[in-house]
């Protein structure tokens, strides 16, 4: 079952490095996300690791709550008027709208939609 919560996650978990870019692009002394990217990395190898459907849905519910939470700060974090958004973070972020957390998808589809 690990296995599948791992597949869950593996084609959303990209869009953490194009979000993370972002947040750090608008002040990369306030807005660091070393911190956030290596518990980031222990996560997905508990995830891998995790011994039963309980702990891996435990896990990806933090893995959820991460994503909703970079959003969230991805959303409140000045930007630089004029300044197109890099395709990537675009379309990292347009395709958390199908991802499986209510959260992801809302904070998602508020930021596609502003």
């Amino acid at each position: 079952m690990a296995a599948q919560m791992l597949r869950r996650w593996k084609s959303f978990y990209g869009a953490f490095d194009s979000v993370d870019a972002a947040i750090e692009a608008a002040d990369p002394d306030q807005y660091s996300r070393h911190v956030f990217q290596r518990a980031r990395g222990d996560l997905l190898e508990g995830l891998g690791n995790a011994a039963d459907e309980d702990q891996a849905e435990r896990i990806c519910g933090i893995l959820d709550d991460l994503m909703a939470e970079s959003l969230e700060t991805l959303r409140v974090v000045p930007s630089t008027p004029g300044v197109p958004i890099p395709t990537e973070l675009a379309e990292s972020v347009r395709a958390l709208r199908e991802h499986d957390s209510e959260r992801v998808r809302l904070l998602a589809r508020g930021i596609v939609s502003g």
